[in-house]
């Protein structure tokens, strides 16, 4: 499954003086439907590297992505189709 990306720019807000909350959103398509829609914080002190921030917020998106991906590939897995027909064809009404 190929996920198409997109991270963008949502806001910068000063949070105290010399501090601020950079918030950036991460959307993946799945084809044509959105299948993640999600924002991520980035605390940053004026002066300060960004990059190490940058860094622990390309490990959170790319959870979010993994994660993503393993609850489809349980969602999808034949197994579960299994039992939702024994399911199905099991209960009375």
């Amino acid at each position: 499954m190929v996920l198409t990306l997109t991270v963008e720019k949502r806001s910068v807000t000063e949070t105290m003086d010399k501090m601020w909350s950079i918030v950036l959103n991460l959307s993946a398509l799945d084809g044509t439907e959105v299948v993640i829609n999600k924002d991520f914080t980035l605390k940053y002190r004026s002066g300060q590297d960004v990059e190490e921030g940058v860094n622990g917020l390309l490990g959170e998106m790319q959870e979010a992505i993994d994660d993503y991906k393993s609850e489809q590939a349980i969602f999808n897995h034949t197994k579960l189709d299994t039992a939702i027909t024994y399911l199905n064809n099991s209960l009375t009404g």
